[in-house]
């Protein structure tokens, strides 16, 4: 067992970097590009379900529990179409 240690250890060293080359020159060009926003919100969610989660956001207003459904639907289809092959939604406290 120890034996095997020693040669996971020694194999760890043999990685080496990845280079990885960034898609803009300018982070800002391309940063928040896969983030649930504002914008992406209001075109994916229904319009009273939009304007519940946002007062919630705003203004500390009480998490209505029915809107849960139509807010993970809304952002698995805008996940999906950003080319997902996994999904999970996960609600975390507001």
């Amino acid at each position: 067992m120890a034996n095997l240690r020693f040669q996971v250890v020694e194999e760890a060293f043999k990685k080496r970097p990845v280079e990885v080359i960034a898609p803009v020159e300018r982070p800002s060009e391309y940063f928040g590009k896969y983030v649930f926003n504002r914008a992406k919100m209001y075109k994916y969610l229904p319009a009273d379900v939009y304007d519940k989660l946002i007062d919630v956001i705003d203004n500390g207003a009480t998490l209505d529990r029915s809107i849960a459904n139509a807010v993970a639907n809304g952002m698995k289809q805008w996940a999906e179409e950003n080319g997902v092959t996994h999904y999970t939604h996960w609600f975390q406290p507001l």
